[in-house]
């Protein structure tokens, strides 16, 4: 009996250390994020129900906070913090939302800025990807019916870089793997929002 209770302490104290490892290391990255600034991202994005993969998304990001400009070969998104423009290149039509918190976390790379210090469990081990020694911080969500409630980040060891993101919502998952990340930009509030001048024939369709 004496053994099996200092196993089991052994275990919890291990995964205490593992928490604390994990809230060091995100903490480390969130920082460098926040002191990058202005960034531009290139990434490559997929979404798999279970195993299956649905569809695979190249493209570029600029980022200002929660501010975005998404650029691929099927839409362009501007977000100002409030007002989401969605340019369908095929139908050529624009469509304008007001996203809500749950959507955003579903696009925003950095989204677990604002997350992973609440209601989740972390664990940290160390692994590899791309060639790239990493961090997989593992978080999972401790209260029932969550919006995101599993996310997955790998992030590089030699300086805190985030090289993918995996998030769950449901049976579905989203991956972002990020193929660079430039920091220290001078973006302008204009980079956020969309320009008519430039899409002069395109059909505006309001949903808000």
């Amino acid at each position: 009996m004496k053994n099996k209770e200092c196993l089991i302490f052994i275990l919890l104290a291990s995964l205490t250390v593992q928490a604390q490892d994990a809230m060091k290391i995100l903490d480390t990255t969130a920082n460098k994020i926040k002191k990058s600034g202005d960034v531009e991202v290139t990434f490559v994005a997929s979404m798999f129900n279970a195993t299956e993969s649905q569809e695979t998304i190249e493209g570029t990001m600029l980022l200002q906070g929660a501010k975005y400009y998404l650029d691929t070969k099927k839409v362009k998104t501007w977000y100002d913090g409030n007002t989401q423009w969605s340019y369908l290149i095929e139908n050529n039509e624009v469509n304008i939302t007001n996203p809500s918190v749950q959507e955003m976390q579903a696009i925003h790379p950095y989204a677990f800025l604002e997350l992973y210090k609440q209601d989740y469990k972390r664990k940290v081990k160390e692994t590899t990807l791309r060639n790239e020694k990493v961090f997989e911080v593992h978080l999972v969500g401790e209260k029932k019916n969550m919006d995101i409630p599993e996310i997955y980040l790998d992030i590089r060891k030699s300086d805190f870089t985030v090289l993918c993101v995996r998030i769950r919502q449901g049976d579905d998952w989203n991956r972002l793997s990020i193929l660079s990340f430039k920091g220290g930009l001078k973006l302008k509030p204009e980079d956020f929002t969309f320009s008519k001048n430039e899409y002069p024939s395109a059909e505006i369709i309001d949903l808000r």
